[in-house]
């Protein structure tokens, strides 16, 4: 799947500090490759559109999130960060709140959760 694409967008809109966003994201995703194990092939995969169901990419994401803010360590989502972020970066403001409440929805676990997430912000063309 898309879920790469996706973590680099979330990570991109979650830069807002001293550091440019692409350094953000390469930083994040480099710590979190070696937390999830993640292998570069898998990665490369995600990053070219394809759809990869590992659960080392998901747990990538849930990584990704948590460096980004948007999860805390029980796996809940933080909406109130998320929207803040997301409203910094997003070409439709207005359009954040019913996204984050459609989108930001806990499941059974964070993997699901942030899979889902993500799926959702995809589908739902978040620019």
């Amino acid at each position: 799947m898309k879920v790469l694409l996706c973590l680099i967008v979330v990570a991109l809109v979650a830069a807002a500090y001293a550091e440019t966003p692409l350094q953000k994201v390469r930083k994040h995703s480099d710590a979190c490759k070696r937390e999830s194990g993640v292998s570069d092939d898998v990665l490369a995969r995600a990053r070219k559109g394809e759809k990869v169901d590992d659960p080392k990419l998901r747990d990538h994401g849930v990584c990704i999130l948590k460096k980004s803010g948007f999860l805390d360590d029980n796996g809940d989502f933080q909406v109130e960060t998320i929207r803040a972020k997301l409203k910094e970066n997003a070409d439709h403001p207005e359009k954040v709140d019913d996204l984050v409440a459609k989108c930001a929805v806990k499941k059974d676990t964070p993997q699901e959760s942030t899979h889902s997430f993500f799926r959702c912000l995809h589908e739902n063309h978040l620019s």
